[in-house]
């Protein structure tokens, strides 16, 4: 399984083609469909295990990098080294270099983590350990307008989605709702973990500016976007009310889309009225 050269070499081999069969009012047609692929990726830290992912094979030095510091392993993206991504047997091996006080803290307590795409609470032993301390984060004012800016145009930065039809998003936008960034993948957690990843590797602020993302606002997603600083988070979907909970604790300001307006949620107490 070779390494793409490029990104959008990656994207394309993000997908596996097979044939299938369309049927209509009129007729049957037989069509080529583009499924999104999804493969092992086993994270290490110095060389030693740390998790086992399951993801789009595409932007896995950002998926490493945003995992392990949304995840609050690592503290600093500086504290990183290098990364080393190299194709296995079945899938993927990304190596993340760290100080070695670095990797010794990042696994007290240590945590097994076997994550399917869709899982967000890889390797959690007890029940204490599912919900983090919130990282307080100046809560942002988000402009209802620059939301559905960014709404409107996520689209446009979904090339993955274009081909398979079946991938989240997660995009970051400026203060006005323009879209500087983004990335895709089967997992909405996986995806949120290769925008950060590609964030901090670019040298943005996190603090200015927010996320989008086409998945619903579920309470892992708030957890790593308050670890790294991200002030503001806005979801097609409604978040669940521990996401909600988790986010006025944090003071992360959260949107969503309904119908064609844009919802505001309340981020402190006294924002309630």
């Amino acid at each position: 399984m070779p390494i793409a050269s490029t990104r959008d070499e990656a994207v394309s081999r993000s997908s596996v083609a097979v044939a299938a069969v369309a049927h209509g009012p009129a007729a049957a047609t037989a069509i080529t469909w583009a499924l999104a692929d999804e493969v092992p990726v086993a994270l290490m830290l110095n060389s030693e295990p740390l998790a086992v992912m399951m993801a789009s094979p595409a932007d896995l030095k950002d998926f490493a990098v945003g995992f392990v510091l949304s995840e609050g392993l690592v503290a600093r993206h500086r504290d990183i080294r290098q990364v080393l991504v190299m194709p296995v047997d079945g899938g993927y091996s990304v190596d993340i270099a760290v100080d070695p006080a670095v990797a010794e803290a990042a696994r007290r307590p240590r945590r097994s983590m076997e994550g399917r795409s869709g899982c967000g609470l890889c390797g959690v032993a007890e029940i204490g350990e599912a919900i983090r301390e919130q990282r307080p984060v100046v809560p942002l004012a988000l402009d209802p307008a620059a939301v559905a800016r960014g709404f409107e145009r996520l689209s446009e930065h979904q090339p993955m989605n274009r081909i398979n039809h079946s991938v989240h998003a997660a995009a970051w936008c400026d203060p006005d709702g323009n879209i500087l960034l983004a990335r895709e993948d089967v997992g909405r957690h996986n995806a949120l973990d290769k925008l950060i990843g590609a964030l901090v590797q670019s040298g943005v602020d996190l603090g200015d500016g927010f996320a989008v993302m086409t998945s619903r606002c579920s309470f892992e997603l708030v957890q790593k976007a308050a670890t790294v600083g991200i002030r503001g988070l806005a979801t097609i979907s409604a978040p669940t009310a521990l996401a909600y909970s988790l986010a006025r604790e944090a003071g992360l300001s959260l949107a969503a889309r309904w119908q064609d307006r844009i919802v505001l949620f309340p981020t402190t107490c006294t924002q309630d009225a």
